[in-house]
C-alpha cells in the first residue's frame, strides 16, 4: 500500500550543491540569487547562472523554489520587481518570500508566479495560516518552535501547503524576530547577512547568582534531526520537509539529501521501516553540532543547546592512550574507523590525518578497537577524547554521486526508417512532450550489408551524458535499407535537443508588473506626534500618563492575573486624556489563544491592541471591534508592507529599527507610523527557557507574578499579582526565577551586556546591551514623517518610566512650539545622566547591510 509522502526539499547554495541535491533525489530545490537571499555568504548564484540552474533542475523534473526571503528597502523595490518578474517568465515554480510588501506586491501584480511564505515571517498559529490562504499564498514554511500536535492542529485549520525543517542548524530565535547580529555589527540577518552571534561564547549573570557564569555557547543549538520522526509528520499530513544547508559543502548535500530520498521510499510502502542506524550515523559522520529533534515534543530543555562547541562535533574517534611529544603524535584506542586524509578534533584544536601507523607500521587506514599512531602537533593528556570531524572516504563517495549524471529522466523513441523517405526520431517524455527529428537526405537501399533493426535500436538509444534514458524503443523499418551512422546520431541528437526545449517551454510564463510601485496610503489627516510608551504592567500606566505620554501600551503579561488593577489604571489614564493599549505576547500559539482572550475579556475601556505581527491582527479583528496597532517584530520595510498591513486592518504601524531616517522619510507620506526612540530594543525571542536550559528545574512558573510555590518574578521592580499554574499553558522549566530574574543577562567576550527576560509562556527574550537615546534627534525623527515616537520602558521602574517621559515630552513639545530655538544637547544631557555611557542612535543614521 503507498502512502502520502512528503516532498523532499533540499539546498542549493551552489551549482555543485544543486547537483549534489538533483542526482541525490531531491524532489525540490531551493536556491538564491546573490541579491534578496537570506544566505548572503553562500556561494549562490548570478543572474544567469539562476536561469540556468532552473533549467537543469527543470530538465530533471525537480521542482524549483527561489529565495527572495529578505527585508527589502524602498529604494530596492524597483529591482526586487524587475528580478521577480524575471523568475516569473522564466518560469520558476515558485517564491520563497519573507517581506510583507514583496508578499503585497505578487499577490496583486504578479498572480502567475506561485508564493511560499518563508520560515522568516515565523509562522506558528493557524491564525497566520489562514491569514495566506485568503491571499492566495500557496504554502507556508513553519516556524521551527512548533510541536507535533500545534503542527496537527494547523494542518486541520488550513488548505495550503504545510513545509517544515528536518534536518539541519537551527536559529535559537524565531526565524525573522532576531535583530541581534543587526544590532551588535550591523550584519542583518533580516537582510542575508547574520554574522551568526548566536555561535559566540557568553556568559550568563542573574541578579541570584554571586558571580558571572563561565563562558558558554549560551545561544548555540545543536543540529535538527527528525530522521526518525518522519512517520509522526507524514501521519500530521506535512506537504514538504525541508534540509537546511545552503551554506553547507556539496558532499553534505548528497549524503543528506540520499539518506533522506532511501527513507522516504521505505515509508512509501512500509510506514515502520524509518532510519536505520548506518543511516543515523552517516548523517552525524557528515555534520553535526549534536542533534536534536527540536521542539517536536515540546522545548527539550539543556538537550536543545550545544554549549560547549558551536562547531562541527563529528562522532567518537576513540580516546589517547598516549603521547610523544618529541615526534609530534599521539597514539589513540580507536572506537570508529580511521582513513587517511580525515579530519580530527581534540580539545579545540583539529587536524588532518596525513599519516597512520598501526603496530609500528605504516597503513592507510584502521578499524575500531585497533590503536593507532599520527601526527597531531599539540600537547594534549591521555584520556582525551578525539572526535573524528572529517570522513574522507564518505566525502569521496558522495562527492562521486553527482560528478556524473545519474538521475535520468525515461524517454520513449519512435523510429521510422521507409525506404525513400526521411529517417524520422521522436522522442517522447510521460508529460506529453515530444522532440522530433526528420533528416535531410532519404532512406536508400543497402548495397551490401543492410542495416538489422537491433543496430538501429542500439544507435538511437545512445543518449549519452544528457538527462534522458531511452525506457522503450519503437521501430518501424524496411527490410534491406541502409542508413549512415552520421544521419542516425543527427536524427537522435536533433529529436532530443527539441524535447529538451520543449520541456522548458512547458514552465515559462508571460508576467508583467505593469502598472505596479503605487502605495495606497489611509487618508490620515496630519496632526502633532504623540509620545507613546510602552511598560511592563498596570503599575506603571500612571507613571507614564504623569510623564506626558498620549499613548501606554501595557503588556498583557504584566496584566494576567492583576486585571482589575489594569481597569483602575485604565480609568486614570483616561481621566488624564491619554489612551491605553494591550500590547500582546510577541507569540501566541494556538493553545495560548484563549489565555490571551481571556485576559482581554475582563478589561474595561481598552482604547486598542498592539499586536506583533498581521497573525494576530487577522485573528483579532474577527473579534474586538477595537483599534488595531502592529509592532516592530512584523518587520515593515516599505510603503508595500505599510499597505499590506493598512489593508488588512492596522492602524498605527511600528517600523522595522533596522531602517535610517532617510529610508523611513522615503515611506511615511500619508501613513501612521510609530519609531522607537528610547529604551532597549528587542533583539531576540526565543522559544527555549534559557536560564532553565542552563541550571535546570522542572516546576511551572509564571515570570510576571506569582506562583502556588511563592517563587516570584519580574522583569523590573516589584511586582504584584499573582498567575496561577492553571493560566500557564505551557509550564516552564524554571531556573527561569529562582526568586526573579532582575537584572539576568549576558555578557558577550568584548564585556557588552545583554538583559534577558522570560515571559509567561517561559519564551527566552533578549534586548539590546546600549539603551536607545535620540532625544536630540527629534526634529529629524518628526520632520522624517513619524507620528508617533515610542519609549520602550520594560526595564524601568516607575520613577525612570515617569522622568524618562516627562524628559521626552518636554522636549517634544519644546520643538513644536519654536522650531529653531529647540537645543537637543541640553536635552540629551539630562538623558545621558540617566543612561551613562549606554547610549545609542541605533541604526537611524548608520543603517544596516
Amino acid at each position: 500500500m503507498k502512502h502520502n509522502i512528503p516532498e523532499l526539499l533540499s539546498p542549493a547554495g551552489s551549482p555543485e550543491s544543486l547537483k549534489a541535491a538533483v542526482e541525490n533525489g531531491a524532489d525540490a530545490v531551493y536556491l538564491g540569487s546573490k541579491e534578496f537571499s537570506a544566505r548572503g555568504h553562500a556561494d549562490n548564484f548570478d543572474r544567469d547562472k539562476l536561469l540556468e540552474a532552473i533549467d537543469f533542475a527543470h530538465q530533471r523534473d525537480v521542482s524549483v523554489y527561489i529565495t527572495v526571503n529578505t527585508l527589502v528597502k524602498e529604494q530596492e523595490i524597483e529591482d526586487a520587481v524587475e528580478y521577480l518578474e524575471e523568475l516569473c517568465n522564466h518560469g520558476a515554480d515558485t517564491v520563497i518570500v519573507q517581506d510583507m510588501g514583496i508578499l503585497n506586491i505578487l499577490n496583486e501584480y504578479l498572480p502567475k508566479l506561485p508564493i511560499h511564505v518563508s520560515t522568516q515571517m515565523s509562522i506558528h498559529n493557524s491564525a497566520g495560516t489562514k491569514l495566506l490562504g485568503s491571499i492566495g499564498v500557496k504554502r507556508a514554511v513553519l516556524a521551527r518552535e512548533l510541536d507535533i500536535e500545534e503542527i496537527n492542529t494547523i494542518r486541520s485549520s488550513t488548505d495550503i501547503q504545510l513545509e517544515v525543517f528536518v534536518h539541519g542548524a537551527m536559529c535559537i530565535c524565531y526565524s525573522g524576530r532576531c535583530l541581534m547580529s543587526s544590532f551588535i555589527g550591523g550584519r542583518s540577518g533580516n537582510r542575508g547577512y547574520c554574522a551568526q552571534p548566536c555561535r559566540k561564547e557568553y556568559s550568563l549573570k542573574g541578579n541570584t547568582m554571586s558571580s558571572t557564569m563561565s563562558s558558554k555557547y549560551l545561544l548555540s543549538p545543536r543540529d535538527l534531526n527528525l530522521s526518525s520522526r518522519l512517520p509522526d509528520l507524514i501521519t500530521a499530513g506535512v506537504d514538504s520537509i525541508k534540509i537546511e544547508g545552503r551554506m553547507k559543502r556539496p558532499e553534505y548535500v548528497a549524503v543528506v539529501t540520499r539518506t533522506y530520498r532511501d527513507i522516504l521510499d521505505r515509508l512509501s510502502t512500509d510506514p515502520t521501516n524509518g532510519a536505520t542506524p548506518d543511516e543515523m550515523r552517516r548523517l552525524e559522520v557528515i555534520f553535526n553540532r549534536g542533534f536534536t529533534e527540536g521542539y517536536l515534543n515540546g522545548d527539550p530543555g539543556r538537550k536543545l543547546m550545544s554549549m560547549d562547541t558551536p562547531g562541527n562535533r563529528g562522532i567518537l574517534l576513540g580516546h589517547v592512550t598516549g603521547s610523544n611529544p618529541g615526534r609530534g603524535t599521539i597514539t589513540v584506542k580507536l572506537d570508529a574507523a580511521i582513513n587517511v586524509g580525515d579530519g580530527i578534533m581534540a580539545g579545540v584544536k583539529g587536524t588532518s590525518i596525513r599519516m597512520l601507523w598501526m603496530r609500528g607500521c605504516k597503513v592507510q587506514s584502521a578499524q575500531a578497537g585497533e590503536v593507532v599512531t599520527f601526527p597531531y602537533g599539540w600537547a594534549i593528556a591521555t584520556g582525551t577524547p578525539v572526535f573524528k570531524t572529517f570522513d574522507s572516504i564518505l566525502v569521496a563517495s558522495a562527492r562521486k554521486t553527482y560528478q556524473s549524471v545519474q538521475r535520468k529522466v525515461p524517454v520513449t523513441v519512435q523510429v521510422e526508417a521507409i525506404k525513400g523517405h526521411p529517417l524520422l526520431v521522436r522522442m517522447s517524455d510521460y508529460h506529453g512532450n515530444t522532440g522530433r527529428s526528420t533528416s535531410e537526405n532519404v532512406i536508400s537501399s543497402a548495397r551490401q550489408q543492410p542495416l538489422d533493426e537491433q543496430a538501429l535500436e542500439k544507435q538511437v538509444s545512445k543518449l549519452g551524458d544528457t538527462c534522458f534514458q531511452a525506457e522503450a524503443i519503437n521501430i518501424q523499418m524496411d527490410d534491406d535499407i541502409f542508413i549512415p551512422l552520421s544521419m542516425i546520431n543527427s536524427a537522435r541528437r536533433e529529436a532530443i535537443e527539441e524535447l529538451g526545449r520543449l520541456r522548458l517551454t512547458g514552465y515559462r510564463r508571460v508576467c508583467s508588473s505593469v502598472g505596479l510601485l503605487t502605495p495606497h496610503p489611509p487618508d490620515i489627516k496630519d496632526r502633532r506626534p504623540v509620545l507613546s510608551v510602552r511598560v511592563a504592567g498596570p503599575d506603571w500606566v500612571n507613571a507614564a500618563v504623569s510623564g506626558g505620554a498620549a499613548r501606554v501600551y501595557v503588556d498583557i503579561e504584566g496584566i494576567t492575573g492583576n486585571e482589575p488593577a489594569t481597569n483602575t489604571a485604565i480609568e486614570e489614564a483616561h481621566r488624564a486624556g491619554a489612551i491605553v493599549f494591550i500590547r500582546l505576547p510577541d507569540i501566541v500559539k494556538d493553545k495560548e489563544m484563549s489565555l490571551v482572550t481571556g485576559t482581554l475579556d475582563q478589561l474595561h475601556g481598552v482604547d486598542g491592541i498592539l499586536a506583533a505581527g498581521p497573525d494576530q491582527i487577522s485573528w483579532l479583528k474577527e473579534i474586538y471591534d477595537l483599534p488595531l496597532a502592529v509592532d516592530y517584530p512584523a518587520n515593515v520595510f516599505n510603503a508595500q508592507g505599510l499597505d499590506f498591513l493598512t489593508a488588512l486592518g492596522a492602524g498605527s504601524i511600528a517600523v522595522s529599527p533596522e531602517l535610517t531616517l532617510d529610508e523611513i522619510t522615503s515611506i511615511s507620506v500619508g501613513y501612521d507610523i510609530e519609531c522607537l526612540v528610547q529604551g532597549s530594543v528587542q533583539l531576540m525571542v526565543s522559544e527555549h527557557c534559557m536560564i532553565s536550559g542552563i541550571k535546570g528545574c522542572d516546576s511551572p512558573i509564571g515570570v510576571k507574578g506569582e506562583i502556588k510555590s511563592g517563587v516570584k518574578g519580574g522583569v523590573e521592580g516589584e511586582v504584584k499579582g499573582s498567575i496561577t499554574t492553571e493560566q500557564i499553558t505551557r509550564p516552564c522549566q524554571p531556573g527561569c526565577t529562582e526568586g526573579g530574574i532582575t537584572g539576568c543577562s549576558i555578557r558577550d567576550k568584548k564585556g557588552f551586556v545583554f538583559p534577558v527576560r522570560h515571559d509567561n509562556q517561559c519564551r527566552t527574550h533578549v534586548y539590546n546591551s546600549k539603551e536607545l537615546g535620540l532625544i536630540d534627534s527629534i526634529p529629524g525623527i518628526i520632520k522624517a514623517g513619524v507620528r508617533s515616537l515610542r519609549i520602550e520602558g520594560m526595564f524601568y521602574d516607575a520613577k525612570q518610566v515617569e522622568e524618562v517621559t516627562m524628559l521626552y515630552s518636554h522636549a517634544i513639545e519644546t520643538y513644536l512650539e519654536n522650531p529653531p530655538q529647540y537645543d537637543g544637547s541640553v536635552h540629551l544631557s539630562g538623558l545621558k545622566k540617566m543612561f551613562p555611557g549606554n547610549l545609542t542612535t541605533g541604526h537611524y543614521f548608520r543603517g544596516v547591510q
